[in-house]
């Protein structure tokens, strides 16, 4: 961030410039400090974001400040402030004690873009190739010129820069966000993972116990707020966690595999979804002498919105680190799946 586009905090209060310096470090940038009109009135402009004071709110109100987006008043009664705040133009009153909400707005603000396609991706079975999907997904948005990031929220699931042919890429794992607290902004996240075919992974490494750290709601935010696409690869038996990234996913992708024990676990795994997240699209994988595509369809009450060809040639290509990218049926799949959210070249 350059020093044109450094926050700005207007206030005299001691105490609330302290806290108000503690909430942009939470979000990683150092911000510009007025402590009068004028000296908010150079900045008021050119600011991503101004925090006012209740001390200065009053004088700038009627100083009719030019309008702007991302005003945040902060004081410690919001009852006493609203008209201020309408006369100000500031999109909300924000009291100081409310730290989780001034740290979602700074961050909304900061980051500077809306919300990320978030897609999970979920095996029926065990061996569908759930992962796979999921990598050449990501690969494929990023062929189509997307900021796409593999979101590894499998821990049991072996790794999905394994699958991506990542492992060696340089970067921070789930083990280095482990102790992350508070909010963290999508910009640092970005910067410090690892990145292999033009795909951000967030994956495990292999020194220690995976699993996933209470950390996870954070980075999930900054991560759609950083990436234009984001893959979740979930396992099937949800935890707390993968209920949490199916709510907040516009897409679930269901990978079925064309067998009668695939689809009697399918239909299992399907009512848990169905109780999490409200939009499911069903990946059928073809077999030799499989049921079909129909019997899948009527035994799980969900029409399937693609069949893809099973390619027995990607198991090959991930052991020798080459990841699914070169199989045209995966890339055929998630180029599917990327049109359905709109996501076109």
């Amino acid at each position: 961030m350059s020093d044109a586009e450094l926050p700005l905090i207007a206030t005299a209060d001691e105490h609330l410039l302290d806290d108000a310096l503690r909430w942009c470090a939470a979000v990683g940038v150092i911000p510009e400090v007025a402590a009068d009109l004028t000296s908010a009135r150079r900045s008021w402009r050119r600011a991503p974001l101004v925090i006012v004071g209740e001390d200065l709110a009053e004088r700038m109100a009627q100083a009719e400040m030019p309008r702007r987006d991302h005003v945040l008043l902060v004081t410690d009664d919001a009852s006493k402030w609203w008209s201020t705040a309408v006369r100000l133009g500031a999109g909300g009153v924000f009291v100081r004690a409310e730290e989780e909400r001034i740290l979602e707005a700074l961050a909304s603000a900061l980051d500077g873009r809306g919300e990320a396609c978030l897609v999970s991706v979920v095996g029926g079975s065990g061996g569908v190739g759930a992962s796979t999907l999921a990598a050449s997904t990501a690969l494929t948005a990023g062929r189509r010129r997307l900021r796409s990031l593999l979101f590894d929220a499998d821990p049991l699931g072996g790794g999905l820069d394994l699958v991506l042919g990542s492992e060696r890429a340089e970067g921070v794992r789930w083990r280095d966000l482990d102790s992350t607290r508070g909010r963290l902004s999508a910009g640092s996240l970005s910067d410090v993972l690892p990145v292999h075919s033009g795909v951000a992974t967030l994956s495990w490494d292999r020194t220690s116990e995976a699993s996933l750290p209470d950390s996870v709601p954070s980075v999930l935010t900054a991560a759609v707020r950083g990436f234009d696409l984001v893959v979740a690869d979930v396992p099937r038996h949800l935890d707390a966690h993968g209920v949490d990234i199916l709510g907040r996913s516009v897409l679930t992708v269901l990978v079925v595999a064309e067998e009668i024990c695939a689809l009697g676990a399918a239909r299992h795994v399907l009512s848990r979804l169905e109780a999490c997240t409200a939009s499911i699209a069903v990946v059928s994988v073809s077999r030799s002498r499989g049921i079909g595509t129909t019997a899948v369809a009527d035994a799980l009450g969900h029409p399937v919105h693609t069949r893809h060809r099973f390619d027995r040639r990607i198991r090959g290509s991930v052991d020798r680190g080459h990841g699914p990218g070169m199989s045209r049926s995966a890339r055929r799949t998630s180029a599917a799946l990327l049109d359905v959210l709109g996501l076109a070249t």
